[in-house]
């Protein structure tokens, strides 16, 4: 970090080849304790977790759309998020969700999870071709 700042540029940096999409975990590149920033691009048919249907007992996220559109699924309900869209959720299964991208075209979003050590452990509640067949 160079005179109080530092820019970073996802698109130039390595991503999280572990995770679906094209993810890049940026709060260690940035020197962030307080909380895990991540920004993901979606392709078609692609999801934000690798854990499906989820929550955290202990992390509350924050998925904001910077730019196409993605679905989110919350405990009862699904709605489509377009850009701008910020959607907040808590930690335990009231917070339960699945971000993904049912779309022809792809979709940037901005995850934030706080606390950061509260990312594990991730409770999976069903798949998304479960939650699908489900809701249908």
């Amino acid at each position: 970090m160079s005179d109080g700042w530092k820019r970073v540029l996802p698109d130039e940096l390595e991503h999280n080849e572990e995770k679906p999409g094209r993810r890049w975990q940026l709060s260690p590149e940035l020197g962030i304790d307080a909380f895990n920033l991540n920004v993901a691009v979606l392709d078609p048919g692609e999801r934000l977790s690798q854990n499906h249907f989820h929550y955290h007992p202990n992390q509350a996220e924050l998925v904001y759309v910077a730019s196409g559109r993605c679905r989110v699924e919350v405990a009862d309900d699904g709605f489509v998020a377009e850009p701008d869209t910020v959607v907040r959720f808590d930690a335990g299964p009231d917070g339960v969700h699945l971000v993904h991208n049912p779309f022809e075209e792809p979709c940037r979003v901005v995850a934030v999870g706080w606390p950061p050590d509260g990312r594990y452990p991730v409770e999976r509640v069903a798949t998304l071709e479960e939650l699908k067949a489900e809701r249908e």
